[in-house]
């Protein structure tokens, strides 16, 4: 049997089991991860010290929601039931004292709708391998992030780079894997696609590859300018290789502000990482004071610039390791491994520091600690042959005379375009991170609410602009109060009288369990009254819609699991006494048997949105996989005798509504609006039009893992039972078009928005349509500078995510919302 190298599978103890090297349990005891202090160990930071803590986890791991996610499915071309459920791998990195986990499976989401994600020790990072060449890690998004085509001619790396912008336009995290399986090799160098900008890490340590080719490729990158920190990788697909092979093994350490799921993607993102062969042995550090004070204000992953090659006397790198005794401590700094080290230590102590002076002679270098000893291989590719193997490695340190590294990729990006469309900024500043927002307009003022993360938290904001460029618009506004965990707003105004809803699990992630939160406002937004939550159950309820009925009563929608599948909930506020379950009707739920991973059966409905006519009909919309033969699991298991199928395509995602004729009705039975069995139908979007009728506006592409483009489909419907055949909307087969969001013009046609990868630039843009009664018009591009993702409208004002006032292509988190109107 030849499996795929990405299939790690140890064949002849390859990989054996690895002795810790004493002293470990003296500082990292993983007694109990879910208390701090117990599997991390704080560093309070002196004055002008980075201040924060050390959490271990994975930022790599599978479970059999990837087809090929367990031995079973791989040794039988998927023909056999999978072994690996989501809560094995939980449990196991439970008991391997890791603080945080993500479930990367190949280019799916699904494994997040598993009622089995949950955890009351770890924290659970949302997270997917995603692309079909080379492969990527995204950690933190809200949903799959797709890999489409490169249109005829486009260099080879388009489609990666422009999943890079995607993925940073939500502030998560994207991670170059196995650079030696998509990359580089030692014979060929880099490759095209090694030129993408703005990587936030490499795994410079895959256990099913080879760290020291993987950490060749990053210090070949570090010296053209590129500035990314690393993470290690399990890669784990088989529980029959633990622990040899098993989540955890080897250990990505962050260095967090604090326990949040928030902070630890702010950590990766930051490069403040250091990589151990499992949770024990052996734990460098390296830290630099530049300006000789005596205090060590810049740790690995930092980038630090200083004004002149001639540092102080007293500059010097720290380096600290620890349970090392034995083993080889090599400090290098650039060009790395090919000049040798500048360094080489054998520590006596189980807990030793070195000091290092540091001197300038280029204007661009970088320094960084491996610890090597005897032993196992460090991964299923190293050289046997080496004398000594890795056994920890820390993120570089940067440094650099006057100015920032710039990357020399040996492609360039093209230059971007800077025609200004005099979009307006609403929300957000330089350096911080502003997205996902939403607008309601009633008259000349637009009310904008959106997500924002600052100090390793997340908040809902909301600002009031008065539509006629006033630069005393009110301010920015915090609506989620203290908490840390508010995301999703949505926004709603008539008159005086403006609602915002959000989901929030007021600062509790162990487990993840966020609720729904309502506030109005009875002044325009001049002021809000308190929040309140909604009722919902244990689970958790996410992604909150919201329209508005008889201008007095908010409609709040939400996708809820606390009953073990999502489901969509509805309710009028002020008139409802709770919410209604709308989409649970003709749902078939599948328990699933102890000896399939695969069998448990729970369909999801998600990502709802809501719509109201003048004669008080409600409409809701969502996406839903109940007509999957095998809901949730890419690939498809066949009967026996069958041929395996699927691979890692998507599920067949339709588009789903139930209606309700005004309060006090009831909803109708959920039908069907997309009707496609042949493509995944996502992320619905639902207006009335002028006369009175719904119309539903989506994402679709074909069943297909990776290499398909999203375009746009909508529909139409008098009563919201029949509905007519999915027409396109500004379709063009080399483009992504994406999260569509629609609206009524004053004139009362329907307006859609999305944002689309057709520019020359490669830079997502903004693009709209209006539906007239002989159809769509033809896309017009509403944005221009940089990148724009994620659009609302109401009423002809757009409001948009843009990174346009970011001044670098890398390491800089800059995502601003700007306002822009139509028509």
């Amino acid at each position: 049997m030849e499996l795929d190298r990405r299939k790690f599978i140890a064949i002849g103890g390859a990989v054996t089991a690895a002795a810790l090297l004493p002293g470990a349990a003296a500082w990292a005891d993983a007694a109990d991860p879910a208390t701090p202090g117990a599997a991390d160990e704080r560093k309070p930071g002196t004055s002008g010290e980075p201040d924060g803590v050390w959490l271990p986890g994975d930022t790599h791991v599978h479970d059999d929601h990837s087809s090929d996610g367990s031995a079973p499915r791989q040794l039988t071309d998927q023909r056999d039931p999978g072994n690996l459920p989501v809560s094995d791998q939980i449990a196991y990195a439970e008991s391997a004292g890791l603080a945080f986990l993500p479930l990367t499976d190949h280019r799916t989401f699904d494994q997040h709708w598993d009622p089995l994600w949950r955890s009351d020790k770890l924290l659970l990072l949302t997270g997917e391998e995603v692309n079909g060449s080379p492969h990527s890690v995204v950690l933190g998004a809200v949903d799959t992030v797709v890999d489409g085509a490169n249109p005829p001619g486009s260099a080879a790396f388009r489609h990666i780079q422009q999943s890079i912008w995607d993925t940073h336009a939500q502030d998560a995290f994207w991670s170059v894997a196995h650079p030696d399986d998509g990359e580089y090799t030692p014979a060929a160098g880099p490759n095209d696609n090694a030129s993408v900008q703005g990587v936030d890490a490499v795994e410079l340590w895959n256990a099913s590859s080879s760290p020291d080719v993987e950490i060749e490729y990053a210090e070949n990158r570090w010296n053209r300018g590129f500035r990314f920190g690393g993470v290690a990788a399990s890669d784990s697909h088989f529980k029959e290789l633990r622990p040899n092979s098993a989540p955890g093994k080897p250990t990505t350490w962050v260095f967090a502000a604090e326990r949040t799921t928030r902070a630890i993607l702010d950590a990766l993102r930051a490069g403040r990482t250091t990589l151990t062969y499992g949770t024990g042995g052996a734990f460098a550090t390296i830290e630099a004071d530049l300006d000789g004070d005596g205090r060590f204000e810049a740790m690995g992953g930092d980038e630090v610039i200083v004004q002149s090659r001639a540092l102080p006397k007293r500059a010097a790198l720290r380096v600290r390791v620890r349970a090392g005794v034995g083993a080889r401590v090599l400090v290098y700094a650039a060009p790395g491994r090919s000049a040798g080290p500048v360094a080489t230590y054998v520590p006596t102590k189980d807990d030793q520091t070195w000091l290092i002076p540091l001197t300038l002679t280029v204007d661009h270098t970088w320094y960084r600690v491996e610890v090597r000893a005897p032993g196992e291989l460090s991964g299923r590719d190293a050289d046997p042959n080496l004398p000594d193997q890795l056994r920890a490695a820390t993120s570089p340190i940067f440094v650099s005379v006057k100015q920032a590294a710039v990357p020399a990729p040996e492609i360039a990006l093209p230059a971007a375009d800077g025609t200004d469309d005099r979009a307006e900024l609403a929300v957000g500043e330089v350096g911080g991170f502003a997205g996902f927002a939403d607008v309601a307009v009633d008259g000349r003022v637009s009310h904008v609410v959106a997500e924002v993360h600052e100090g390793h938290r997340t908040s809902v904001v909301y600002r009031r602009l008065d539509g006629r460029g006033n630069p005393h618009s009110d301010k920015t506004v915090v609506l989620s109060g203290t908490s840390g965990t508010a995301r999703a707003p949505r926004v709603v105004a008539s008159g005086k009288d403006v609602w915002v809803v959000w989901q929030d699990a007021q600062g509790q992630e162990q487990p993840h369990r966020p609720g729904i939160w309502l506030r109005h406002s009875h002044n325009g937004g001049q002021s809000f009254g308190a929040a309140e939550q909604l009722k919902t159950g244990q689970g958790r309820a996410e992604h909150p819609a919201l329209a508005l009925l008889d201008g007095g009563h908010p409609v709040v929608a939400w996708a809820e699991n606390s009953g073990g599948v999502f489901d969509v909930r509805v309710q009028v506020v002020g008139v409802d006494r709770e919410p209604v379950n709308v989409s649970a009707a003709g749902k078939v739920v599948v328990a699933g048997t102890p000896t399939d991973a695969r069998s448990p059966i729970h369909p999801a409905s998600l990502f709802p949105t809501l719509a109201v006519t003048k004669d008080q009909r409600i409409i809701v919309t969502w996406q839903d996989n109940r007509f999957d033969p095998d809901a949730g699991w890419t690939g498809h298991t066949p009967p026996a005798g069958q041929p395996a199928s699927g691979g890692t395509n998507p599920d067949n995602w339709e588009i789903m509504a139930s209606v309700r004729a005004g309060a006090g009705k009831s909803w109708s039975n959920p039908v069907r609006v997309s009707g496609n069995d042949d493509a995944a139908d996502r992320h619905p979007a639902v207006a009335v039009d002028r006369d009175g009728a719904y119309v539903v506006v989506w994402e679709t592409k074909a069943l297909s893992a990776s290499g398909a483009n999203l375009s746009l489909r909508a529909s139409r419907s008098t009563d919201g039972v029949t509905w007519s055949a999915a027409e396109p909307v500004a379709l063009d087969p080399n483009a992504m078009s994406q999260r569509p969001r629609v609206a009524a013009d004053p004139d009362g046609a329907v307006r859609v928005v999305w944002y689309d990868s057709r520019s020359a630039d490669w830079r997502w843009k903004v693009f709209t349509s209006r539906r007239n009664p002989s159809g769509w018009t033809p896309p017009l591009q509403v944005s221009t500078l940089g990148n724009n993702t994620w659009p609302a409208v109401d009423k002809g004002a757009v409001v948009f995510t843009s990174d346009r006032r970011a001044a670098r292509s890398q390491r800089d988190r800059t995502q601003e919302i700007y306002l822009v109107r139509q028509g």
